[in-house]
């Protein structure tokens, strides 16, 4: 328990001498040497504008106080330092992390049918706090760094983000909803088999969950553990052992079972189990390098629950091919994704057939990921009970700056019969994106426009057709700074 405050006295005590810049692994924050120990600093940052007309449709957002607004503006911002730790042994090395998070959001709020965060909320909290072993040279036939295990609380993704992605739920009092600081899981322990061209995960996690905090308003408290294997190859030197977004292709397969879960929240969670296979990336290329601009992403994965009164038959799956024109100016980049998340016809028997979305999140691959737009995903459906095509094209100008448009016609999976929903047309949307890193240093901004209009299938569910006839405009820009 006293080792943090060491850490911190030699912070204090230490010279400007001692400070050093990233090294050859480019590893985040302001570098501390001490001998066979080095500290990292770092600090991550950001500030969200954000203004939505026509909310819901023209519906509007019901506020805490009872008022229901059209239009919405607020602002959300946070900052996070950090602190890492590297001790080095013989042929491994011992390591650590803590991380604070400090989040405000101003304004009226977010724009979903009831807004949560419009009172205007702050918090504090530890976000990460982590140790680990990493084997370094110890299995050095299996390259460095082949065995990596951890405890704490502390992010964990497997593949893009379509199970497991993100812990911690950034809403209510915790605030900061959609720039969203916190992701870990708590109570965490993982083993990492970062070896090639075969990997594998072995982790027992658990939802950062605290309802007293979250006054009954926190995600459904859950533990779980599994198992993640994946065959890659790396796009460049053998980063892909480690890093996602360093792999060039993929093929995964997880097994996962929820241990516990609370079933006021989501009643047929406890006992899940939840089997998933996955592909990524440039598939075609060992074919030949004529193949190297199409690529391949795809997962199917099924939910099951056999525990009495807790009965589930649960399935999701999505395709989505895309293709790079690397020799047209701005490289224009193109993908189609069809994806089906399952929904229940008949509430009434013992069986759930919904797909329950568990942890996902935006993922590694940016904008036209898991979030299905930016304002269906974020204010008015989840991804369940969902058939969905997506059209996504992006562009970059230069090294530093990212254009893209993502067009999305979102479907009930099974329409609302019972509660006179006849229609399975939920939404169109249309998303059109900048993102620029800057000549700062760490500094991103990333601009949305985004337009949606409600189907008549989504009109049924809120209850008329009248007040919900609108389009609905979003505008944020958000600035994000990373040291």
């Amino acid at each position: 328990m006293r080792r943090p405050l060491r850490l911190l006295t030699a912070l204090c005590l230490a010279t400007p001498a001692a400070f050093a810049g990233e090294d050859e692994r480019e590893k985040p924050g302001q570098r501390l040497n001490f001998g066979d120990l080095e500290l990292g600093l770092t600090l991550d940052a950001g500030l969200g504008l954000f203004g939505v007309t026509n909310a819901q449709n023209g519906l509007g957002s019901l506020s805490s106080h009872g008022v229901r607004q059209g239009g919405r503006r607020w602002a959300e911002g946070y900052v996070a330092p950090g602190l890492e730790a590297e001790y080095q042994l013989n042929n491994s090395t011992l390591y650590g992390g803590l991380r604070a998070a400090a989040s405000i959001t101003r304004g009226d709020g977010e724009a979903q049918r009831n807004a949560v965060t419009d009172m205007r909320p702050e918090s504090l909290s530890l976000s990460e706090a982590y140790l680990g072993w990493k084997s370094g040279q110890s299995f050095a036939a299996f390259g460095e760094d082949a065995i990596d295990a951890s405890v704490g609380r502390q992010g964990f993704l497997i593949g893009d983000g379509f199970l497991i992605a993100d812990g911690t739920l950034d809403s209510f009092r915790r605030n900061n909803y959609v720039v969203g600081p916190r992701e870990a899981f708590d109570r965490t322990a993982i083993l990492r088999l970062n070896t090639a061209p075969v990997r594998a995960d072995l982790f027992r996690l658990e939802s950062n969950t605290d309802q007293h905090f979250m006054r009954g308003k926190d995600s459904a408290a859950t533990a779980l553990h599994g198992a993640n294997v994946e065959w890659f190859t790396s796009a460049s030197q053998d980063e892909g052992r480690r890093e996602y977004e360093a792999r060039q292709w993929y093929l995964g397969a997880t097994v996962l079972t929820i241990t516990d879960a609370d079933e006021d929240i989501s009643p047929a969670r406890d006992g899940m189990n939840v089997y998933a296979v996955r592909s990524g990336g440039a598939l075609l290329s060992a074919w030949g390098d004529g193949w190297q601009d199409a690529a391949l992403y795809s997962e199917f994965a099924r939910q099951r629950n056999d525990t009495a009164g807790r009965q589930l038959r649960a399935e999701a799956w999505y395709v989505e091919p895309q293709y790079t024109f690397s020799a047209l100016p701005w490289q224009p980049r193109l993908s189609y994704r069809y994806m089906h998340f399952s929904g229940d016809s008949n509430t009434g028997d013992s069986i759930s057939r919904g797909w329950d979305p568990l942890f996902t999140a935006g993922g590694p691959r940016g904008y036209g990921s898991w979030d299905l737009g930016e304002i269906y995903a974020r204010y008015v459906g989840s991804n369940s009970n969902l058939n969905s095509h997506m059209v996504h094209l992006k562009l970059q100008p230069e090294a530093d700056l990212t254009l893209g448009a993502v067009f999305y016609r979102h479907s009930y999976d099974k329409p609302d019969t019972a509660n006179g929903v006849t229609s399975d047309r939920l939404q169109d949307e249309v998303n059109v994106y900048a993102v620029w890193a800057t000549p700062l240093p760490g500094l991103e901004i990333a601009a949305v426009l985004g337009a949606a209009r409600a189907g008549r299938g989504l009109r049924q569910s809120l209850g008329t057709d009248d007040a919900t006839d609108k389009t609905t405009w979003l505008g944020q820009m958000v600035f994000s700074y990373s040291y």
